[in-house]
């Protein structure tokens, strides 16, 4: 007998294990990653086959095993190397196989499973239809069936107890449940005519009096010969004509699948471009691992506007004649547009892209021209990591220090560290590029295990912007207490006088950053986390007056401005802090002569959003964008000569060892963006408002000196045992209760410091354990949450540690390797 060990497509965290099937004959074809559906809890789900085995009848007696329902695809949706590259992931991630395999599927489920119920005939005396209620339920399924739930629902509307019901109807067998999968990806199809006899003198002459009939014969031999009937019609052909060369065999129709690209009306011509000696030189170290199909990993160390992205591109080329695809990550989906544009000029049709904001059928449609091997070059944020291409050669993560990289939701995988897994697996070259590199990769850039590529220089000689700081507390001391110093108003109205645009950042959205009452200091919070409610502006049509809103940046509960405070009844409510929107309004008033447009979370909700407001902006119908860090990275604007920085250190008062790192690298990168395409001596312009103008961070991003903020700051991390000299571990403890939260990790606390605790030869310990404490949102949605960090110098002895005390399959505790927030 052939059975089938299957992992089902359930996100619950406590099911890790794999389930027995039995295999029937009709579905003997199936074996390791496939797709099929299978029975499970009195319903039917997705499930993935890991393995089969045949076994005799006999070992199996007694074991009550459930055949698999049927198969989701025509072939295996795993292969191999992603079966291999899942089951690293579960190891290492510390999450179930299951979990690890969802991200290799567009919207983490290619099915929608719908229950339909039906009457059985054979109980329509049962007695329990003696009574109205199940009588009346069951006469309208009989009639009406296979019946599903929402027709139920508006049939049988409240208070009919239409769930009590239908449980009990079917646990006597009276009702029985029928399931129907269905594929997400709503594949859409046209239909085409296609030519089945070529059109000779001798035919022509038979058709000579038929028209109609041989100008269509004529127009599909001039174009292919297969042709849809959506251009039949635009060209003046009727479905009548196609239909009736079709009755004389000469046509015939057929249904072709139309494969969805929300990028392919971009287009874009190849400029002739000769590599700077760097960018030739990068090429150059990379083309033999490239050749030789053997995996290494790079750092591609570019200042801002070095060239980065063109050595992306000639790598590209370089593996896709090999035959080989390429994945190319993004960490912000604003950032997808150009890239795409960028690689279009080299690669047309050979690109799919592969973001959140597309649709499921668009990811899916993407999905199925990689497999079909019509697309080579996959493009995206973190998800495009799992697109399933077999045969990659290269992976490349533009702006590699990004936090973004970082998934927030079990896996926590972060994509830089799957990245270099997947690529050894697949024996493909890793290219990490960033003008600011993390620590933890420049150190290992270093250290020889990565080799570093350095291209200090912009293209054509193009010199580094002017950086230069605004003390924000000498503009307080003069009396200026608006968003915005004097300096930098004085470069936003040159940069305007000249015709020129400036970008300004402020790494906060909203208009103020908290609300209180000036009568009783009452903060208005959350209710759920306890965190500050951020105050919005919210502006009425039609020129109407403003109104505002309340919102948590973190559990997005919405609420109206109270008229009054909760607290003490007062009517004297103010606002504190500065957002995005006020910055905005502020901008108006101080320039009102000047086109603002605002890229922030809350302006970029719509699908193509991020594009759009760059688009607009690159074309020059805006003076000034503003926005939060999404505006800091890889955007390369001609027009864009000066950029303002503002609060640039607000990073540096969090409780968040990488503090120092964030500030330093949104200063640099946003600075980037200024002065790309300036000639001659000229240079871009950059303020800073500060109020640390002497911490290190601050003055290195000023001069722009990464080599001088890695030296400081890598004795830091080396003093106090941080990354790259340890890995981190993060564990979050939740309970409805504080005292139990604290309890439950404190005495892990206990019992690792027993496990790891100092070796008596004095050696280094093998982990420390930092906490517990309560977590920055220390009460999230009512529940109560304590942190507590491992600093692991043997990581693989601490997840094996983990793995044994269950803890990767408690509910209740949150596992986080290598987590970029300490909070």
């Amino acid at each position: 007998m052939l059975t089938a060990q299957v992992f089902v497509n359930v996100p619950v965290k406590s099911i890790a294990k794999p389930y027995t099937y039995r295999i029937p004959p009709e579905l003997a074809q199936v074996g390791p990653g496939w797709r099929v559906l299978v029975p499970f809890g009195g319903r039917k789900v997705e499930g993935f086959i890991l393995a089969t085995q045949r076994q005799p009848a006999e070992a199996l007696v007694g074991l009550k095993l459930k055949d698999i329902s049927a198969t989701v695809d025509e072939e295996a949706w795993f292969q191999p190397v992603m079966l291999e590259e899942a089951r690293w992931m579960a190891s290492f991630y510390l999450c179930s196989l299951a979990e690890a395999m969802r991200l290799f599927m567009p919207g983490k489920s290619g099915l929608k499973i719908t229950v339909a119920y039906t009457a059985e005939d054979a109980a329509r005396d049962h007695v329990l239809l003696g009574q109205s209620t199940y009588r009346a339920l069951y006469d309208y399924i009989a009639a009406h069936g296979p019946v599903r739930r929402p027709q139920l629902a508006k049939a049988f509307p409240a208070p009919y107890d239409l769930t009590s019901c239908l449980d009990k109807l079917c646990a006597y067998h009276i009702l029985r449940k029928e399931y129907e999968a269905k594929g997400r990806d709503a594949a859409r199809y046209e239909r085409i005519a296609v030519l089945q006899e070529p059109l000779t003198a001798a035919r022509r002459q038979d058709f000579s009096r038929r028209k109609a009939q041989l100008a269509l014969w004529e127009y599909l031999e001039a174009h292919g010969g297969s042709v849809s009937f959506q251009a039949l019609k635009a060209a003046g052909k009727t479905t009548a004509t196609v239909q009736k060369l079709a009755a004389a065999g000469i046509v015939s129709v057929q249904q072709r699948r139309v494969l969805r690209d929300s990028y392919a009306a971009i287009d874009s011509t190849q400029e002739a471009r000769t590599l700077t000696e760097e960018q030739a030189a990068a090429v150059r170290a990379v083309t033999p691992c490239i050749e030789q199909r053997k995996y290494q990993g790079f750092l591609l160390y570019g200042v801002t506007g070095s060239g980065k992205t063109q050595v992306y591109i000639e790598l590209a080329r370089l593996v896709r004649r090999a035959g080989r695809q390429v994945i190319v990550l993004v960490p912000e989906i604003a950032l997808t547009g150009q890239l795409v544009l960028a690689f279009k000029a080299y690669f047309r049709q050979d690109i799919i892209v592969m973001h959140s904001r597309l649709t499921l059928a668009e990811r899916n449609d993407a999905v199925h021209r990689v497999r079909r091997g019509e697309a080579g070059v996959i493009i995206g944020a973190r998800s495009a990591l799992f697109t399933p291409a077999e045969q990659v050669g290269l992976i490349i993560l533009d702006e590699e220090q990004d936090m973004s990289y970082k998934q927030d939701e079990s896996p926590r995988y972060h994509a830089r560290v799957v990245a270099e897994a997947f690529a050894r697996f697949q024996r493909a070259v890793l290219v990490l590029g960033s003008a600011t590199p993390s620590l933890e990769t420049y150190h290992r850039a270093r250290t020889g295990e990565l080799t570093l590529l350095a291209m200090p220089h912009r293209v054509g000689a193009v010199p580094l912007p002017e950086v230069a700081c605004v003390d924000m507390r000498q503009e307080l001391r003069l009396g200026n207490r608006h968003i915005i110093s004097r300096p930098l108003e004085a470069l936003i109205r040159q940069t305007l006088a000249a015709h020129e645009q400036i970008i300004i950042m402020l790494n906060r959205r909203g208009y103020s950053t908290f609300v209180m009452c000036r009568s009783c200091g009452e903060v208005i919070k959350c209710p759920d986390c306890g965190l500050p409610l951020v105050y919005h502006q919210r502006r009425a049509p039609q020129g109407g007056a403003t109104r505002g809103l309340l919102l948590c940046h973190h559990c997005d509960i919405r609420q109206s401005v109270p008229d009054t405070c909760p607290k003490c009844g007062s009517r004297y409510i103010k606002y504190f802090g500065s957002g995005t929107e006020k910055l905005e309004q502020e901008l108006r008033a101080l320039v009102p002569e000047a086109r603002v447009i605002r890229m922030d979370r809350d302006t970029t909700g719509a699908k193509f959003a991020h594009q759009n407001i760059l688009r607009r902006f690159r074309a020059g119908e805006y003076d000034i964008l503003l926005g939060t860090q999404m505006v800091a990275k890889g955007h390369d604007i001609p027009g864009v000569t000066a950029v303002g920085i503002i609060s640039a250190d607000a990073s540096l008062n969090m409780p968040d060892f990488r503090a120092a790192e964030r500030c330093f690298m949104l200063i640099t990168q946003t600075a980037g963006r200024a002065g790309r395409r300036v000639r001659g001596a000229r240079r871009g312009k950059v303020l800073v408002q500060t109020y640390n103008t002497e911490h290190y961070a601050v003055q290195c991003g000023i001069r722009q000196d990464y080599a001088g903020f890695y030296a400081q700051e890598i004795q830091l991390r080396r003093a106090l045992g941080y990354p790259p000299f340890t890995r981190l571990i993060k564990l979050l403890f939740q309970a409805e209760s504080k005292a139990a939260a604290r309890e439950q990790a404190a005495a892990f606390v206990a019992a690792c410091r027993q496990k790891f605790g100092a070796p008596a030869d004095g050696t280094q310990p093998r982990a420390e354990v930092i906490g517990p404490a309560p977590a920055l949102v220390a009460k999230f949605r009512g529940t109560y949450r304590f942190v507590l960090l491992i600093k692991a110098h043997d990581l693989a002895a601490v997840q094996t540690y983990l793995r044994s005390c269950r803890l990767h399959l408690r509910t209740d505790v949150a596992i986080d390797i290598d987590p970029i927030t300490m909070m």
